[in-house]
């Protein structure tokens, strides 16, 4: 099987397709996607396509530190966004070939950041480590940032910590999005349709800048769905879970209510 990175630009998106949003309930997705891969370009991001007999088998998304959409500090390092093998091209060499690409293209930089995640489709750690990546920082609840140092004197990437923050969270569900992700585009009718069933208050926020990501109080930085200020996902997901976890969350907040106050109309 013959392979070849392609990088997309502006030019050629016409003969080749971004990796992800392809099917059909998330094609309106993968159109907002392009949109804000063309918006991206004047910042630096690349994003290189591993093509296998002219079909796409995985990619990678990186762009320099200062315009990173995650909740991180990675100024003066190229960051990784993204970075995918198919599971049937796996163990090819693919996936090397896509990362040793990206750190070609670091050379005017500190080095190559990325978060990883072993309970996201994030990135996970195997392949970096094996060359030559090490923890910088962690973040809960599953976030380590791990980086590529070209010299040891360099600064090391850190996480914002928004989490932290007291962010002026309205009561009900608050839901971070932006167009870095076309699967999430998805969930807002069912986050309407939600907060409408249960008489919740609903509140979407649409990030539109680099800066709004990095401050996003998600350390995923592009998506984070909350109930009353607390994380009920990072995951972009279906009404029926979404409902799960609202109810297990609703509960829990309502036995800490009667706790606090002796019972639920107590003196």
């Amino acid at each position: 099987m013959k392979g070849e990175i392609v990088t997309l630009t502006e030019e050629n998106l016409g003969e080749h397709r971004a990796f992800c949003g392809l099917s059909g309930r998330y094609l309106e997705g993968h159109a907002k996607k392009i949109e804000w891969l063309i918006a991206r370009w004047k910042e630096g991001l690349r994003y290189k396509l591993y093509k296998v007999d002219g079909k796409n088998a995985g990619f990678i998304e990186y762009i320099p530190g200062d315009y990173a959409w995650r909740g991180v500090d990675a100024k003066g390092y190229l960051f990784i966004h993204c970075f995918w093998v198919l599971g049937k091209q796996k163990r090819h060499g693919y996936g090397q070939q896509l990362l040793e690409a990206c750190l070609r293209d670091a050379h005017a930089y500190h080095g190559v950041a990325v978060v990883t995640s072993k309970t996201h489709w994030l990135p996970t750690q195997k392949i970096f480590l094996k060359n030559g990546f090490e923890l910088a920082d962690q973040a809960p609840p599953s976030y380590d940032l791990l980086v590529k140092r070209f010299s040891p004197d360099a600064p090391m990437p850190r996480f914002n910590r928004n989490w932290q923050n007291d962010y002026d969270f309205p009561r009900g569900l608050t839901f971070f999005k932006s167009d870095q992700c076309p699967y999430m585009y998805v969930m807002d009718d069912s986050i309407l349709q939600i907060g409408e069933e249960l008489s919740i208050p609903v509140d979407i926020v649409r990030l539109e800048t680099a800066r709004e990501a990095q401050n996003s109080p998600c350390v995923y930085g592009v998506m984070g769905l909350f109930y009353n200020g607390e994380l009920l996902t990072y995951h972009p997901m279906g009404k029926e879970k979404i409902l799960e976890l609202l109810e297990y969350r609703m509960i829990g907040q309502t036995n800490h209510l009667e706790k606090s106050t002796g019972g639920i109309g107590s003196n």
